[in-house]
């Protein structure tokens, strides 16, 4: 599956080291057709390296960390939703994920904590992509997407209301918070930019904002030139996920908000 855009690339710092020990984290994204990942310094959050090809060829990049501090991943697709924590009986969690997906491809269902939401994130992820990361790294842990995006949200949310959106392959996914408050939390079928936008004014107006005062942040594997422009003409604020200040040394031809997945996962996990 061609992706719009994406070809082999990789930046890293001139002061990166990956043959040190237990200094970076590394976030990973790994889906059909293509993976990523993007190491941080552990010491001051920067980014230090990142990669991004076709299928699972980003894992054999040779800048990545031979002995990181810690690794975690997100595959994709993902088949994912939240539930509060008193609504989660013991044995439940299949049930959940089939009332809101219908029939999955597996049975393993993973939980997740969403603090301090109260809630736990149950996802199932396609288990190829996940074997393609522990055979290169067998500590990592896998996030998932959905909890990646509301810990996103909230946190770019303190000046007012945020949407953070994830543009995948099939599927688009949205977190929606205001103040650090998370008003929403969902994912919608998407194969159009013309479906891209439909789900995000549905959203907005679900959750009462206007277009007008909603800052839209940008970012997805999948993400197009037309999604953009098409959200442009709708929305007053959008911008991309990842801003220019965190990679102001990489051209900006290269459009570094598809790799949103893999920048987010370190704040998860610090």
């Amino acid at each position: 599956m061609a992706i719009e855009g994406v070809t082999t690339g990789a930046y890293r710092a001139n002061d990166y080291r990956p043959e040190e020990e237990r200094r970076y984290h590394v976030g990973i994204v790994i889906g059909p057709a293509l993976s990523a990942w993007v190491v941080r310094d552990a010491r001051n959050t920067h980014v230090a390296a990142l990669a991004w090809a076709a299928e699972e060829r980003a894992l054999k990049h040779a800048d990545l960390p031979q002995h990181p501090r810690s690794v975690t991943f997100v595959a994709l697709p993902e088949w994912s939703t939240l539930v509060p924590d008193g609504a989660l009986e013991p044995g439940t969690a299949v049930d959940h994920l089939t009332l809101v997906h219908g029939k999955l491809p597996s049975h393993l269902v993973r939980e997740e904590p969403v603090q301090p939401l109260g809630a736990q994130c149950l996802y199932v992820n396609e288990s190829i992509h996940e074997r393609a990361v522990l055979d290169r790294y067998p500590i990592a842990r896998s996030l998932p997407l959905q909890g990646v995006l509301v810990h996103g949200a909230r946190t770019r949310s303190m000046q007012g209301p945020t949407m953070l959106m994830h543009r995948g392959g099939e599927r688009l996914d949205i977190a929606i918070a205001d103040k650090g408050n998370l008003l929403l939390s969902s994912s919608y079928p998407a194969r159009t930019a013309e479906d891209v936008l439909y789900f995000c004014l549905m959203a907005a107006d679900r959750v009462g904002c206007d277009p007008g005062r909603l800052a839209v942040r940008l970012g997805g594997t999948h993400l197009m030139t037309t999604d953009r422009e098409l959200l442009g003409r709708y929305f007053v604020d959008t911008a991309s996920a990842v801003p220019p200040t965190t990679m102001a040394t990489i051209p900006t031809t290269v459009e570094v908000d598809r790799w949103l997945a893999a920048f987010d996962q370190f704040a998860c996990v610090s």
